[in-house]
């Protein structure tokens, strides 16, 4: 009998919750479809309901998702969910995501338990969910990065001819920004909106100074405030470190050649084996049971675990330092 009340409760909260986020998807769709039939006036502007939502996050969940992200790995994770929002054209914050994230894996998790009648399916649904977001955000960064690094010798090559030519810095931001169509071209930008709008040559280049991931931009940034401080020219220096930038991008090409293999077994190690067990529940619901039989099978059950997440965090931290 209890059984049977933990089910309906589950089934019954698991119901609201696909009704609300039913009525969610039902809402956008409608928006969308009243935007198409009328013309919005120029200033006028519209948010679907789940970009609100993505930027807002899940207010009772934020709080558990800022805790998460102190952890070192955790944050690398929401970094990687920021790139998916950005690659969709939404700016949202790590911990709104996260808490997005987690709200959408209870609900990944109640709908398979209802679905396949095996809590261990919507586990592991919910674990491809997590993965799959992560791999896909960690490539459009590894991405954004590569390209973002390939634009740097011809913003060095710009920003030589705009130090021949005497151009003031946010000149030489303009410049350089409209040549480069790439993310970099948006760096240079938004810097020169800032002294546009008033702001100072130091808020400006701390947009280059921001990006850890690319320390070439760090190059840039001590080139121009040297440029606007002292007036001297730069040009025979940025001709030398734009050589020195190429080799190390030619470098960096082959290296991911060579690593190419093992990126693929990395995601095949980290994936796979939320595919196969949510398989595995499906057609068979109850396959981990005889696990929890014993203390001896819990001991094995929790070995495998451990030794998945060692394997998993070893091939990815032997790839980091070799990229790196």
């Amino acid at each position: 009998m209890g059984a049977i009340l933990g089910y309906a409760a589950v089934g019954l909260a698991s119901a609201a919750a696909l009704g609300v986020l039913a009525g969610g998807i039902c809402y956008d769709r409608r928006e969308r479809q009243r935007r198409r039939q009328r013309a919005l006036a120029p200033g006028e502007s519209t948010v679907s309901w789940a970009s609100w939502r993505l930027r807002k996050g899940v207010k009772c969940l934020m709080p558990a998702a800022r805790r998460l992200l102190r952890w070192s790995p955790v944050e690398r994770y929401g970094r990687a969910l920021v790139f998916v929002a950005e690659s969709r054209g939404v700016a949202a914050s790590a911990d709104a995501l996260l808490s997005c994230l987690i709200a959408a894996c209870t609900l990944c998790v109640a709908a398979g338990w209802i679905a396949a009648a095996s809590p261990v399916f919507g586990i592991a649904a919910s674990g491809c969910l997590i993965v799959g977001l992560g791999g896909y955000g960690k490539g459009e960064a590894q991405r954004r990065t590569g390209a973002m690094r390939d634009e740097i010798p011809d913003a060095l090559r710009s920003l030589g001819v705009c130090f021949r030519a005497g151009l003031s810095l946010m000149q030489t931001l303009r410049q350089t920004g409209s040549e480069l169509k790439g993310p970099l071209g948006e760096v240079f930008l938004s810097a020169a909106r800032i002294l546009e709008t008033g702001g100072t040559a130091t808020e400006a280049l701390a947009l280059f100074k921001r990006r850890a991931d690319t320390p070439e931009l760090a190059f840039v940034a001590v080139a121009l405030d040297v440029q606007h401080t002292s007036g001297g020219s730069l040009a025979h220096v940025l001709d030398a470190a734009r050589e020195s930038v190429e080799g190390e991008i030619e470098l960096a090409q082959a290296l991911k050649v060579q690593t190419a293999q093992a990126q693929l077994s990395a995601r095949i190690v980290t994936f796979m084996p939320f595919v196969l067990v949510a398989l595995f529940s499906l057609v068979s619901p109850g396959f981990l049971m005889p696990f929890f039989a014993s203390f001896g099978g819990l001991a094995l059950l929790a070995v495998a675990l451990v030794m998945q997440a060692a394997g998993v965090m070893l091939v990815h931290r032997m790839l980091d330092v070799g990229v790196g």
